[in-house]
């Protein structure tokens, strides 16, 4: 999610109708209903107006919004529990002890230490509430909702169905310098008809985008869990790599001028960095997180993010290790700042956006005193994510425009350092990987954001692929497998 790098993103949310802290000791009224409850788990008469999905309101933000999923089997009853946000999945949560008959419902949310009670009218309507441990009757009314199953547990409508399969549409063209074609040859649609149904059967967790392009041309757009084209996604410490192609145009235009300018010289007022081993840090440290500052970064608190970046002990030699670090990124931001006079959104949207004809974009999360949140906070369309990609494969260049120099394409893609883990080397704020299929290696550029926000670049193959997901809750790197599964095929 988030400006973090390390932590999922996920919000379990908490109205006001639920209790704040467990109490030591239940009261005998409320243990007793809660054991009459569990162990009246099936339907009693009637439930069939209660099956489906049921709408129910957060406290305090309209944009959110809470489902019960009422689940009929033969002869027992299943719910399951979700969070939205601006109607989109957000996190799960339990759902126990459910009680049906003919017109009314129970069921206990043990996350809240709530009991749910009500009555249908109409199939499509529970007049009820919630009772929660000390805490008096909070009225909640609930209201079928059977469409946000789009959203909430179908990738494709209709996918859990037993006779669904999986058609291939060719993409739509988005604009003339990223041409639409239909697959380019067999081995293309084996490809595509392997890798989409796995992501449709949930094998990958909560994928929300697949694009891929190749020779220049998209062959594959696919979005699920209700997200389309226009949809922006958080897309996590790909930021990073975003971030990076700026100090690239940066340097192109001699606004910096010296990738071993240390940090005392850019930053003079801080007088800690021209002692000890702080002294020895420079620009080029902080493009390949190998400055040696210690990681305890949290840009969501409340204190300057810059400041305490550059204030933060060393735990490494300088040039030494590296220990990956959302506060490098917002050193480099403020480095932007520094040296171009422009904040680093601002610079972006005039040197880097708008020669790619990126016009929808958010930047303002976690924004401080005007400064973008560097390490994870930048919302993007997959589409403009795969124009990052194509400008990459492209050394540069876009709409026949260099946009960046082939040699900062070239310098800052090119394995700087090893990482902690195997197999996955660092650049300029890109990850360099090898993607193995069928026994062979491929060599990957990849901007890599927490939840699968990803942006893999095959040189080899003349191919991008990017997706974005929600797998906080899930493995975020499982897609990787996937695709190096099938990526071979794409050779021939």
């Amino acid at each position: 999610m988030i400006c973090w790098q390390a932590s999922p993103r996920i919000s379990i949310e908490t109205p006001a109708f639920i209790i704040k802290s467990m109490k030591h000791t239940f009261s005998l009224i409320f243990l007793v209903v809660l054991v009459i409850l569990q162990s009246c788990s099936m339907i009693n008469e009637d439930g069939s107006g209660f099956p489906g999905f049921w709408e129910g309101p957060h406290p305090e933000d309209v944009n959110k919004k809470f489902y019960i999923q009422i689940i009929e089997k033969n002869d027992s009853i299943e719910a399951k529990g979700f969070w939205t946000n601006h109607k989109f999945y957000n996190s799960e949560f339990k759902v126990d002890s459910i009680f049906l008959n003919s017109d009314s419902i129970r069921f206990f949310i043990p996350g809240w230490n709530c009991i749910y009670s009500g009555k249908i009218y109409d199939n499509n309507l529970i007049n009820g509430g919630f009772t929660c441990l000390n805490e008096p009757f909070d009225t909640v009314n609930l209201v079928k909702n059977n469409d946000v199953k789009h959203f909430l547990t179908e990738a494709k409508p209709e996918c859990n169905n037993a006779h669904y399969r999986y058609q291939y549409k060719k993409p739509v063209s988005f604009d003339e310098y990223i041409p639409a074609t239909h697959f380019q040859t067999p081995n293309d649609s084996l490809f595509i008809y392997s890798l989409i149904p796995e992501i449709i059967s949930n094998q990958y967790g909560r994928i929300n985008s697949f694009l891929l392009a190749r020779n220049d041309s998209l062959i594959c757009e696919e979005y699920f869990y209700g997200y389309a084209r226009n949809d922006l996604h958080q897309i996590e410490s790909a930021t990073k790599s975003i971030t990076s192609l700026l100090a690239g145009i940066a340097k192109d235009k001699g606004m910096i001028s010296d990738l071993n300018e240390p940090l005392y010289k850019i930053f003079p007022e801080y007088n800690h960095l021209r002692t000890g081993d702080y002294k020895k840090i420079t620009l080029n440290h902080i493009l390949t997180m190998t400055s040696g500052f210690s990681n305890e970064y949290e840009p969501y608190k409340d204190y300057n993010r810059i400041e305490y970046s550059l204030k933060r002990e060393l735990i490494a030699p300088v040039g030494g290790k590296f220990i990956y670090d959302g506060g490098n990124t917002e050193i480099l931001g403020a480095i932007i700042k520094r040296k171009t006079g422009m904040y680093a959104d601002i610079f972006a949207d005039k040197f880097l956006f708008e020669p790619l004809d990126i016009n929808k974009y958010d930047w303002s999360i976690f924004k401080q005193d005007s400064f973008p949140c560097m390490g994870g906070s930048l919302q993007f369309l997959p589409i403009d994510m795969l124009k990052v990609g194509l400008l990459v494969q492209n050394n540069g260049k876009y709409n026949n425009k260099q946009i960046i120099s082939t040699d900062w394409i070239n310098q800052s893609t090119s394995i700087k350092t090893t990482t902690n883990i195997e197999g996955d080397d660092y650049a300029y704020h890109w990850w360099k990987i090898n993607i193995e299929s069928n026994n062979k290696k491929y060599e990957t550029i990849w901007a890599n954001g927490l939840g699968s926000q990803f942006i893999y670049i095959v040189p080899d193959l003349n191919v991008v692929i990017v997706t974005t997901g929600y797998n906080y809750e899930h493995d975020s790197w499982a897609v990787t497998n996937g695709i190096g599964k099938y990526l071979y095929l794409l050779e021939q």
